[in-house]
């Protein structure tokens, strides 16, 4: 008997579906079709009674259902009995994430495993989220997994309204911020809110502010509760008009929706300091894990004489000002050179950077890398100038290779694991390039210091660990499902 397991991806609108042998091979992928009898684009997938058609070469089937079959799709198919049967090893988790396709930063890899492993742990797990974009994602994803793109032209009758504001004159600008609100995320909204009513999940987790908002709202009208997970610095989530949706209805909703919260995540424990008091007791740490396959790999014991930096190429993350405070250095350091991986909006700034200060032999940017655990084994100094960090994953690996970091004293995420004189260097933002200049020349002149710091690099980031992660959710995902049974 072969037993096939379906994936049901859902993209722009246009469900489809996915079959995986027990060894995870695809199967019958272009002979499957889908044929919706109404348009996705025109009836929201909230709406019932959708009637679809799955055919193949060697079996028809009509499914009827109450519900979107979008959302109802059985998982497990006997092709023996040719029979389609709902395959559910426990209770239901959704989460969910604004945007998803093609990402491949640190909240998107987070994501993707934590709905691996929830799937692992024997649970329904469904991936919503909103990409106008057509694709999957970055990252593997288990098929046992429903990915759905909750993406639709339909417009709701609120944002119909609000569009239409905008025509008349002397509105106050609190009711156009109002409209802007509503035009941009109602229907995603109104989506959840759906598939929270039809389907009623145990449980929902959303990542990141741009996500939260909505589910929060969402799970208080559906009565569905929900994790609201924060991966970066809160104050700069929450309060920075820079971050996310610029709309100050956005950053006023943004706060007052985890009044909702079943719990609200941090990464550190100092991270939930910054929110209000009445939110107190529903924080919960749960900080992120360095992967096992950075285990496969072991520190080398002659370092070649290189610099790596790995991150998202964005302003945040400050490399340009690693640019130029290279070049203060890189003539006394002829035999050293910087590797600088990932990609991002800063891209094409930092190459002319490094072209307009001639230092291009020994500053090489890389674009992305998937093993960067042979790159820390055998790279000297890791150098992470951001202004502030979530959690600083790849400063967290690089230590677990015996690495030692290069920082700035007051970037949180960074500053919680990483201590100078101990792991690291750490020099003062207002030094400015000169200041990270100096960080650099101190470990590249001394051996012996640079020895010193790595030794400790693995003790500093122990209780990083896929176990602990692991037990940290199954044990609040316990409580609340227990609560809510």
């Amino acid at each position: 008997m072969t037993t096939l397991t379906s994936q049901v991806v859902c993209l722009d609108g246009s469900p489809q579906i996915r079959l995986y042998d027990s060894r995870g091979k695809s199967w019958c992928e272009e002979s499957l079709k889908v044929a919706p009898a109404y348009s996705l684009q025109s009836y929201p997938l909230r709406m019932p009674c959708f009637k679809y058609a799955i055919s193949c070469s060697r079996f028809f089937i009509v499914y009827l259902t109450r519900y979107p079959l979008l959302w109802r799709m059985p998982r497990t198919l006997t092709y023996e009995d040719i029979v389609l049967r709902e395959f559910e090893t426990g209770r239901h988790i959704v989460i969910v994430i604004r945007f998803l396709v093609g990402r491949s930063g640190g909240a998107e890899r987070i994501y993707c495993e934590l709905a691996n492993m929830l799937s692992d742990e024997g649970f329904r797990v469904t991936c919503l989220h909103f990409d106008e974009k057509v694709g999957g994602p970055f990252y593997p994803v288990n098929p046992r997994v429903e990915i759905i793109n909750l993406y639709g032209k339909t417009k709701t009758k609120a944002q119909r309204r609000a569009e239409a504001l905008p025509s008349f004159k002397f509105v106050p600008e609190s009711w156009r911020n109002k409209a802007n609100w509503i035009i941009k995320h109602d229907f995603f909204l109104e989506q959840l809110e759906s598939y929270f009513r039809y389907n009623s999940p145990d449980l929902a987790i959303s990542l990141l502010p741009s996500a939260n908002t909505v589910t929060l709202i969402a799970g208080r009208r559906t009565n569905t509760k929900v994790v609201a997970t924060n991966h970066n610095v809160p104050k700069e989530d929450y309060e920075s008009p820079a971050r996310w949706d610029p709309n100050p209805i956005d950053r006023e909703k943004r706060l007052k929706a985890l009044d909702h919260a079943a719990a609200i995540h941090v990464l550190f424990d100092d991270f939930g300091n910054w929110f209000p008091p009445h939110l107190q007791d529903r924080i919960v740490t749960i900080p992120n894990y360095i992967s096992p396959e950075f285990s496969l790999h072991t520190p080398a014991p002659e370092r070649e004489k290189i610099i790596v930096a790995a991150g998202r190429l964005a302003a945040v993350k400050n490399y340009l000002q690693l640019v130029r405070s290279w070049r203060e250095v890189a003539a006394d350091f002829p035999d050293w050179k910087v590797h600088l991986f990932g990609t991002g909006p800063q891209r094409h700034d930092l190459r002319r950077e490094v072209e307009a200060l001639g230092i291009g032999e020994s500053f090489k940017l890389l674009g992305h890398r998937s093993d960067l655990g042979e790159v820390y084994a055998k790279s000297s100094i890791f150098c992470h100038p951001a202004h502030h960090e979530g959690f600083g994953l790849a400063p967290a690996e690089a230590l677990y290779l015996k690495t030692p970091v290069v920082f700035y004293d007051d970037c949180p995420g960074l500053s919680n694991f990483v201590k100078d004189g101990y792991n690291g260097v750490a020099v003062r933002k207002r030094s400015g390039p000169d200041g990270l200049a100096e960080g650099l020349r101190l470990l590249m002149a001394n051996d012996e210091l640079r020895q010193a710091l790595a030794e400790n690099g693995p003790r500093s980031v122990s209780d990083f660990t896929i176990d602990n992660y692991r037990h940290r959710w199954m044990s609040l995902i316990g409580k609340l499902i227990g609560e809510a049974a």
